[in-house]
């Protein structure tokens, strides 16, 4: 359901404080917000799929989710993310799997934004993306670590 207009200075706070959203233009944030919906996520619902392409970012606004995966044939969970956050970069915005199951630990409210109103703001504020890329790297070193560099291949004996 699209945000209320009550919601909304809410949700372009929310964006504000977000690291992904680092050093993209007040404007582009504005417009951002008339395109996100609001979710309300009861207690232990499952949000996103391991290896799911999901093709929604959600923007965590209150609540907690947990982050799953299964390890040596048994569900685990990884981490919780509080609000603020926000989960489903990677498959919004490089179309790949999801890396982990995300459920709710508690009643949450999300904003979601659909990768094809994603597509159209990218399209009318083309500057966007190069902040998103950035900062994208940022996150993903934060949440799993630095990716370490290629191997050479090993010299045949």
């Amino acid at each position: 359901m699209k945000l209320k207009p009550e919601q909304e200075p809410e949700a372009l706070g929310l964006l504000k404080v977000l690291p992904l959203f680092a050093g993209c233009q007040d404007d582009v944030l504005q417009a951002m917000v008339k395109l996100l919906d609001s979710r309300d996520i009861m207690l232990g619902k499952v949000l996103m799929m391991d290896q799911e392409i999901g093709r929604t970012l959600y923007l965590l606004a209150k609540g907690s989710v947990g982050i799953w995966k299964r390890v040596g044939g048994e569900k685990k969970q990884l981490a919780t993310l509080k609000a603020p956050n926000f989960f489903g970069e990677r498959s919004m915005f490089e179309e790949s799997p999801a890396s982990a199951l995300v459920k709710s630990n508690e009643r949450c409210l999300v904003y979601a934004l659909d990768r094809p109103q994603f597509d159209q703001l990218a399209l009318q504020f083309p500057a966007i993306l190069e902040p998103i890329k950035k900062n994208m790297a940022a996150v993903r070193e934060q949440r799993i670590g630095p990716t370490p560099p290629p191997q050479p291949p090993a010299d045949p004996i």
